[in-house]
């Protein structure tokens, strides 16, 4: 299932303003063109760090910021919500070559009002920033099953993660006790609720679920 709302172009409308923000010179002239190309839209400016952004949409006021949520990085959901926060609320369009379960969540979450991968047809990213200008939200079948998964799976607490991250590390239940001043007893309760979430019946299963998620990093 695709998830977009689509309207057509109205040339009697000012021209979309698009922000585009990428560490990758080429990717960025790229898609400048196609954007370009197109009579009812236009990249205003391009951003190589994410900290250009405050100012560059200040000065520009753009109506969508196409960002790499590596770009973000190490915090995309405060940085999401930032720009949506500024003034003239940008819409936000992730295109990145991300896409576990817990990026595509996190960013829909913080307000991203679509998330495209960087292999997209151009037809698509066109569609895409219409889509969104119209205030729709676009997010593609591949795309849209990571975030189905991720809303159906069990919701992991900040403890739980860090019990996750000791067990990936390969710490024994004493160890992990001993980091965070619990019992073992503790621990092996927590690792069950983490096991239960994940949908896993061992610590090999919730560290590679976890891994695949993008809820830990190894």
């Amino acid at each position: 299932m695709q998830i977009h709302f689509t309207t057509a172009p109205s040339f009697a409308m000012a021209r979309l303003r698009v922000l585009l923000a990428d560490a990758q010179p080429l990717l960025r002239l790229g898609v400048a063109a196609l954007i370009d190309a197109e009579p009812d839209m236009q990249v205003v400016a391009q951003a190589a760090s994410a900290a250009e952004l405050p100012t560059l949409c200040e000065r520009h006021q753009p109506d969508i910021v196409s960002i790499d949520l590596s770009l973000l990085d190490p915090h995309p959901v405060e940085a999401i919500q930032q720009l949506r926060a500024m003034p003239g609320a940008p819409r936000v369009v992730v295109l990145t070559q991300r896409c576990s379960e817990e990026d595509v969540y996190r960013a829909m979450c913080a307000g991203a009002s679509a998330y495209l991968l960087k292999d997209t047809a151009p037809e698509e990213l066109l569609r895409c920033m219409r889509a969104v200008r119209g205030g729709g939200t676009f997010v593609p079948p591949p795309v849209a099953a990571k975030l189905a998964a991720r809303l159906s799976g069990g919701v992991l607490s900040p403890r739980e993660i860090q019990i996750l991250e000791q067990v990936a590390a390969g710490h024994s239940n004493k160890l992990i006790g001993r980091a965070f001043g619990i019992s073992d007893g503790t621990v092996k309760s927590h690792t069950k609720r983490i096991f239960s979430k994940l949908g896993v019946s061992n610590r090999t299963g919730a560290v590679a679920t976890a891994v695949q998620r993008g809820l830990i990093a190894l």
